[in-house]
């Protein structure tokens, strides 16, 4: 039996092959994943890394792909989709979610359920998968500082981390990319007043004043410490700036836009040339929150 007839068989994975990337990622760019699954428990995502393991087969793991770039030449592995492992549990005062939550379905029920802490993030378009392995932010908020602990999938075997050992910073964290993040715990305060649940509308709309609607990765670059990307591009005169199909927003310099017909290659243009123009005008080396998959040259 080859690989395919084995993933196949796993109970609970909606499996497809030479699937088109283009469908799952915020660019709305790129190639096929050879092959693409979507599993609906912990243990089929266990049983199906093993057995991409055993056929020499790379595995990358995805929420909404929101900040991912996927090479037009596409990927030759295995992508795992969290998109079925969605629960959100109260347990002793703390709040669990598996990696597929949305993140907005996630504040929504925090907030529900009494607590907050939460409320910059809503309206952000990725996971609680992503967000934690992200370190995602906004507003002055990063999801990891409510966290307790994290699970993980690693060689086939199921742990967990403190905090601490999770090694958050900004924009990032300590995980690497053969620990498939499963869930993660938080503890927030209890809210003063109800009035407070709809807080998180209030962050979803500043986020819509300022950020634009379309095809997107989301921040293309982190912040450099003491200043803002979007500044330094702005300031390097690269709004509206063009390769293609890509184009940086005139709305928001830290975001690439693409339209119909854009590549995977456009999207990388831009995003070299903005290093190359910051750097020569700030000295500033900016580093990108998009993530790629596949090749790039």
């Amino acid at each position: 039996m080859g690989f395919s007839e084995l993933i196949r068989s796993i109970p609970n994975v909606h499996f497809k092959e030479d699937y088109p990337m283009n469908l799952h990622t915020g660019l709305a760019v790129g190639g096929k994943a050879k092959y693409f699954i979507a599993p609906e428990t912990v243990n089929s995502v266990k049983i199906a890394i093993n057995t991409a393991k055993k056929y020499d087969i790379p595995v990358k793991a995805i929420g909404n792909g929101t900040n991912l770039l996927v090479s037009d030449s596409g990927f030759e592995g295995m992508v795992i989709s969290s998109k079925y492992l969605t629960s959100k549990l109260l347990d002793k005062g703390d709040i669990i979610a598996l990696c597929g939550a949305q993140l907005s379905s996630f504040v929504r029920f925090s907030a529900g359920s009494g607590y907050t802490g939460m409320e910059g993030l809503f309206g952000i378009p990725a996971t609680v998968g992503g967000a934690v392995y992200q370190n995602a932010g906004a507003f002055g908020y990063e999801i990891s500082d409510y966290i307790v602990d994290v699970t993980v999938l690693i060689d086939g075997e199921i742990k967990r981390y403190s905090k601490k050992e999770c090694g958050f910073k900004y924009r990032g964290s300590g995980f690497t990319k053969e620990e498939f993040i499963v869930s993660a715990r938080f503890n927030f305060p209890k809210r003063r007043h109800a009035a407070r649940r709809q807080e998180y509308y209030k962050y979803l709309s500043k986020r819509e004043q300022i950020q634009p609607k379309g095809n997107s990765c989301g921040s293309v670059f982190k912040n450099p410490k003491g200043d803002h990307a979007a500044r330094l591009i702005e300031g390097a005169g690269l709004k509206g700036f063009r390769v293609g199909g890509a184009a940086v927003s005139e709305m928001h310099a830290n975001f690439i836009m693409t339209e119909d017909g854009a590549s995977a290659k456009d999207v990388y243009s831009v995003i070299s040339e903005i290093k190359k123009r910051v750097f020569d005008k700030y000295g500033v080396i900016l580093t990108e929150e998009v993530e790629y998959l596949g090749v790039f040259k």
